[in-house]
């Protein structure tokens, strides 16, 4: 990739030392990381034996809307919400003698003595006062699981409870929906499509090095550097995941094997090449795999670390999902960066030339940078760095602009495929009752003796049913029977407790505006109601998307800038400069900017889904970022080794012309990588997926090859070029 004549095999120095323990030992390490993985394969369980918990694990339990329903519960002695729910439908509605048959399996099942009632249900039949005139008959249940239970049990239960049901009406659908069977489908798809995202993986990153390098080798040490840190990383995450307590949720793992084999290709495309060219200046191998090795530890580590860092700060996201996410991505990373420092130069130093099979590098002096296509364009870019750098700022703000409309929910349901039976369910419910019945809110009133008070609550429910966005309410007025305990009412007299149907999606960012319209509104309508002391509290799906989408964008707030901070300190260890680790990470921020305006445009405005899932900014946002400094560093690094030969213009001809080309193809090869996550027929992984490769594009072909040249060439090497050039080049 870069070179300099002081590296060669001889070099002192911390990292020339280790670099030549490393070839020493090339014998032992390869072995060992081969042992290490089969150990780990056979000793340690995997990433798929993880429990990936329920739709409450997205939030932390001090969470406001998970407070409401843990004390509702306790209040009441029965809950009021189920994030599971049974739809039995059929073209032209179900006749009445399938509902009796239906309604009386559903109360069967729910009087059966507790001891041997593993599931609770209650039915619903879409009446024209709830469904508000709704053509077809459907009925649905709402399952009520012993929290006890584990995750198979439950999945077991519910799903012989929906067979039985559908047994007995002879209804032509019956579907599981909800929060929770949604999640658990979300799940199963992703592992079952992991093994075709490998396999898409492998033919996109196999033909890319084969096309580069025309060499046999090459490809296979990818593979095998890939192979070895992913079942590693795995079965690492897996025994976390078990044995310490650490919610990893499995949706990580798509995104992990993206992760993994693009850098991991990326640095296998920085040692070879820059192996290759030290072969072409007639260096022997085995001291041009030393002299690569010692000037790639320090950049590799640093961009790894880089990588671990900014991920690692979701940690301070308040987002339980978000929270396991980044753990599982830092500690793959860096075992990733073990294996690429160590197992990549041990089996080149073993291989040799042999590993560029059957074309044998022959000595020869490079092309002038100027005479090259990417040279001029380089050049163009030095040489007019104003003019490059407004032209590229206005581009990526124009698509930064769709960023000031982005709306996030839950796309839990919605998210998956239209032949899924949660998503089948979904609609069932959404044409029987309408969507807001899959995930209905709970509005908790409480006051001393206010079960007695009828007529205000009455009238709070007439309130709530005329609020923007409600389709149906349940409460106190559809409770006409004289005693006061039961769903509605609890037993101390001091609660009453309502159902709230929203019109959408109670996930969707639409449902979500609706509810902080409805709260914002409360006080006011207790006071209407004759109820002005009463106290609320607010609880059910789309209270936990509310939470969600609060949190996230708090979130936000508070991780970008530790992100920051982190590669800025870790840019400023590598290149000992003061400004360019400033206008380094500025570049890949715009990049992140840009990448989700354009990710709004596409999925929320012109495929018309209108939201974003709301882990996608915030996970996108921390690996480009992440990704962008640390591939700009291998630039730079080139440039400003090049500059001590030369004046600071052409020596940014020659580097992005140079090491210009290792770098395209080390970002095409990551951005197809996570273009391919998009396999994964799950609507938070195209989102996910095109993020990440239109920003990585958007990096690669304008940051990298005309933004960052030209703001090396308006600020100049800056104080520290010639420290850094000790740091990288002395020590190679």
């Amino acid at each position: 990739m870069y070179s300099s004549d002081r590296g060669h095999g001889g070099a002192s120095g911390f990292f020339g030392r280790t670099a030549r323990a490393i070839v020493w030992l090339r014998f032992l390490i390869v072995p060992a990381w081969i042992a290490a993985t089969f150990w780990t394969m056979t000793s340690l369980p995997s990433l798929f034996d993880a429990d990936t918990g329920e739709l409450g694990n997205l939030l932390p339990p001090s969470a406001e809307s998970l407070r409401v329903e843990r004390e509702s519960l306790e209040e009441f002695g029965l809950p009021l919400l189920s994030h599971s729910l049974v739809v039995a439908s059929q073209p032209g509605g179900l006749s009445p003698r399938q509902i009796a048959a239906a309604s009386r399996y559903v109360v069967a099942v729910d009087e059966r003595p507790p001891r041997t009632a593993a599931v609770r249900a209650v039915p619903l039949v879409n009446a024209p006062g709830l469904a508000r005139g709704r053509p077809d008959t459907t009925l649905a249940a709402f399952l009520y699981t012993d929290p006890g239970l584990s995750t198979v049990t439950r999945e077991a239960t519910i799903g012989h409870f929906a067979e039985g049901l559908a047994r007995v009406s002879g209804a032509q659908s019956v579907e599981l929906t909800g929060a929770i069977p949604a999640g658990t489908a979300q799940t199963k798809l992703g592992n079952d499509w992991l093994p075709w995202l490998e396999l898409a993986t492998i033919v996109i990153v196999v033909g890319i090095l084969v096309l580069y390098f025309r060499a046999v080798g090459v490809p296979l040490l990818g593979l095998a550097t890939v192979a070895i840190a992913y079942l590693c990383a795995s079965h690492a995450l897996g025994w976390l995941g078990l044995h310490l307590g650490i919610s990893i949720p499995q949706e990580v793992n798509p995104v992990i094997v993206a992760l993994l084999f693009g850098t991991l290709t990326d640095y296998v495309v920085f040692f070879v090449s820059s192996y290759r060219n030290r072969l072409t200046r007639g260096e022997d191998p085995r001291e041009a795999v030393t002299g690569v090795t010692a000037e790639l530890l320090p950049v590799v580590l640093t961009a790894g670390l880089m990588i671990a860092g900014a991920t690692l700060t979701l940690l301070l996201s308040g987002v339980r999902f978000l929270t396991a996410f980044g753990p599982g991505m830092s500690v793959a990373v860096l075992i990733g960066v073990a294996v690429a420092l160590t197992f990549i130069p041990a089996t080149l130093a073993i291989f040799g030339p042999a590993i560029l099979w059957p074309r044998r590098p022959q000595q020869e002096e490079p092309p002038e940078a100027r005479k090259t296509a990417r040279g001029r364009i380089v050049g163009v870019a030095a040489n007019h760095p104003v003019l490059t750098a407004v032209l590229c700022i206005v581009l990526l703000g124009a698509a930064a602009s769709g960023i000031r409309d982005m709306e996030l929910g839950n796309t839990v349901i919605v998210g998956l495929p239209q032949s899924s039976s949660p998503h089948v369910g979904y609609e069932a419910a959404a044409r029987g009752f309408g969507p807001g019945i899959v995930g209905p809110t709970m509005v908790a009133v409480e006051g001393d003796g206010i079960a007695s008070r009828r007529p205000q609550l009455d009238d709070l429910q007439g309130h709530l049913e005329d609020q923007p966005g409600v389709s149906a309410v349940l409460g106190p007025g559809d409770q006409r029977l004289r005693g006061r305990y039961g769903v509605v009412f609890a037993p101390s007299g001091n609660a009453a407790r309502y159902l709230v149907v929203f019109e959408g999606d109670p996930n969707g960012a639409g449902a979500v505006s609706d509810l902080n319209r409805l709260e914002q509104r409360l006080p006011e309508l207790l006071g209407e109601s004759g109820l002005p002391h009463a106290e609320t509290g607010v609880s059910g799906d789309t209270a936990i998307a509310a939470e969600l989408d609060e949190d996230t964008r708090g979130a936000f707030m508070r991780i970008a800038p530790a992100a920051i901070v982190v590669l800025l300190l870790l840019l400023w260890w590598l290149l000992r400069s003061r400004s360019a680790p400033v206008y380094l990470v500025a570049v890949s921020a715009l990049v992140v900017v840009a990448a989700l305006g354009l990710t709004v445009y596409v999925f929320q405005d012109l495929l018309g889904y209108g939201q974003l899932t709301f882990f996608v900014p915030v996970a996108a946002a921390i690996l480009l970022l992440a990704l962008g400094s640390d591939y700009n560093v291998f630039l730079i690094s080139r440039i400003w080794r090049e500059a001590e030969r030369d004046d600071l213009r052409p020596a940014i001809q020659t580097a992005g012309t140079r090491a210009g080309r290792a770098i395209t193809v080390a970002g095409m090869i990551l951005a197809f990588s996570f273009a391919a996550v998009a396999l994964v027929p799950i609507r938070s992984f195209g989102e996910l997926a095109f993020a990440m490769a239109i920003g990585l594009l958007l990096d690669t072909l304008l940051a990298r090859t005309l933004l960052i040249p030209a703001l090396v060439s308006l600020f100049g090497r800056g104080r520290a070029s010639t420290a850094m050039s000790r740091r990288v080049g002395t020590r190679a």
